[in-house]
């Protein structure tokens, strides 16, 4: 019982899409299409080939009838579009005929035959040859921008009368070949690739590919380094400036204090205060005194830092200066005047 009652909805349901398909097109639809055939023939006759092709393109799309169809391989034969052309006859030929059909559909087959054998026989051909294919790899073909098949490199292929372009590739290998071919034509075109490529050398890693030797350091001079004369040359001069300023000012505190204690407005520790400014003074000559020998002292051991360490570059290097003169530019002398002090020397 369940079977019977679903097997009724499938039947109706398959008798409404067999109405729908042999409906065919409306009346509007087949009033279109006698419009385009009329302005196809129109253009025919005018010689415009390509109008005429657009037309009975159009109305063969809505009807798709054999006398629609020859019209339009006809158009294609006069477009040159014979392989297109050989194949819109065959189907026209062989469509079924139907019951009741129009005399011109029976016609429209007869005529699609004769066409048919008659485009055959000028549909021309062109095989393609690679050459020059690496070993292990397969070349890839196109003829007018659509790729064919491998199995039919090297094998003749039907194709419209006119100018064609192929291009091989295979690896980094690309050749290009541009040939016309005429209507009944046989005809072969080879390609040959140039040689691969070879593949671009690979940098080192611990390097970049484009960068340059780094410049060669400075050199080095010979004998003693700055820093090791500004050291003991330096160091030294202070030396000889602290040796000499707290010997000076040692003798001026020395000749104020014997002074002070010669004066007749002391006795003993105790002094008029008209000697308090005499007595300052010659504790500041005492301070300025005990500085310059501190000074003198560091400076003292500054020089002889920088005379070791220009000893020890000079070791390392070839000397440079001779003996002699390496005697000269040590010499420093301090030098005392009227009111003023200081030292002088070859450096």
């Amino acid at each position: 019982m369940a079977s019977r009652l679903l097997f009724v909805p499938l039947v109706a349901a398959s008798l409404a899409f067999a109405s729908v398909a042999s409906a065919g097109p409306s009346a509007a639809d087949k009033e279109t299409a006698r419009g385009l055939m009329a302005q196809g023939r129109a253009a025919r006759q005018k010689g415009d080939v390509q109008a005429a092709l657009k037309a009975f393109e159009a109305a063969d799309a809505i009807m798709h009838v054999p006398t629609t169809g020859l019209e339009l391989a006809r158009s294609q034969e006069a477009a040159g579009l014979l392989v297109e052309a050989r194949d819109t006859a065959l189907r026209v030929m062989r469509s079924p005929e139907k019951p009741g059909e129009p005399a011109p559909f029976k016609r429209a087959r007869e005529e699609a035959g004769t066409l048919d054998s008659d485009i055959e026989a000028r549909i021309p051909s062109l095989t393609i040859d690679v050459k020059n294919v690496p070993d292990g790899q397969t070349a890839t073909v196109t003829l007018d921008g659509n790729e064919l098949p491998s199995a039919l490199i090297g094998e003749p292929r039907k194709l419209d009368p006119g100018h064609h372009v192929v291009v091989a590739k295979a690896g980094t290998a690309e050749g290009k070949e541009e040939v016309d071919v005429a209507e009944k034509e046989t005809k072969t075109v080879t390609v040959t690739l140039p040689a691969q490529q070879a593949p671009a050398a690979a940098a080192p890693a611990s390097e970049p590919a484009t960068a340059e030797a780094p410049p060669p350091p400075p050199a080095q001079p010979a004998g003693r380094s700055g820093t090791s004369k500004v050291l003991m040359f330096g160091g030294f001069g202070l030396a000889g400036v602290g040796v000499v300023a707290g010997t000076v000012t040692g003798i001026l505190t020395m000749s104020k204090t014997n002074g002070i204690k010669n004066s007749p407005w002391c006795s003993g520790n105790q002094c008029n205060p008209y000697e308090h400014s005499d007595i300052q003074s010659a504790k500041t000559m005492a301070t300025i005194s005990t500085v310059s020998f501190i000074a003198a002292g560091a400076g003292a051991v500054v020089g002889v830092v920088g005379l070791l360490t220009g000893k020890s570059s000079s070791d390392s290097t070839e000397p440079s200066e001779p003996a002699g003169d390496q005697d000269q530019s040590a010499r420093i002398e301090p030098w005392v005047g009227l009111g003023s002090m200081g030292v002088r020397g070859r450096f």
